[in-house]
């Protein structure tokens, strides 16, 4: 019987996107587009300040390594990154929904500190939820089989008790290794109707 729902964040209950927000520091500059969304977005180092080891100065030389002649843009850039991220409608209803089924709710996601606490204000859902780990407490980033172990072990979650929902197909290989439902999200009515059945 499944008594627990654990919830990715990003392109789950909050939208991803860095094009309007990168166009809006560089215009229609397709070089300096090009060269930033290489330099921030599709870094290594994205992934890799998840794991919240780094000051926020280092992560920003960790960026601004990648293209020096553009350190202004950069730094332009870093300041607000939480604008790539906005809350979905549907996710304080559907949280409340499954709490009011009586159910646990928690959340597992990478995410930076430095956004996370741009945007906590706006995730009214955690509000909601038994608990959440982040990645740059828990210093484990998805799919990472720690990030999962690890909130077993916070929250006495028993996996094969529990669903977990994520846009990633490596995240949810990883979970169903490690005995949890795994339901790959591709929209609000795919995922619900999938949770739905296996409750």
């Amino acid at each position: 019987m499944i008594d627990t729902v654990i919830f990715d964040i990003g392109k789950v209950l909050m939208g991803y996107s860095w094009e309007k927000y990168l166009h809006s520091i560089v215009g229609e500059d397709k070089i300096a587009y090009a060269t930033l969304e290489q330099a921030i977005f599709l870094s290594p180092c994205w992934e890799e300040h998840d794991k919240g080891l780094m000051t926020e100065e280092e992560e920003l030389w960790d960026f601004i390594s990648n293209a020096p002649d553009y350190e202004p843009e950069i730094r332009a850039v870093y300041e607000n990154l939480g604008q790539c991220t906005w809350p979905y409608d549907y996710a304080d209803a559907w949280v409340k929904e499954l709490k009011d089924k009586g159910l646990k709710v928690y959340a597992l996601s990478n995410w930076p500190k430095h956004i996370y606490d741009q945007r906590r204000h706006v995730m009214t859902f955690l509000d909601q939820m038994d608990g959440c780990d982040m990645s740059y407490r828990t210093h484990s980033n998805k799919p990472d089989p720690e990030a999962f172990t690890g909130l077993f072990e916070h929250f006495g979650i028993d996996p094969e008790k529990a669903v977990f929902i994520d846009d990633n197909a490596d995240n949810i290989e990883a979970a169903k290794k490690l005995g949890l439902h795994a339901i790959r999200f591709a929209s609000y009515e795919q995922a619900k109707e999938e949770l739905n059945q296996l409750l």
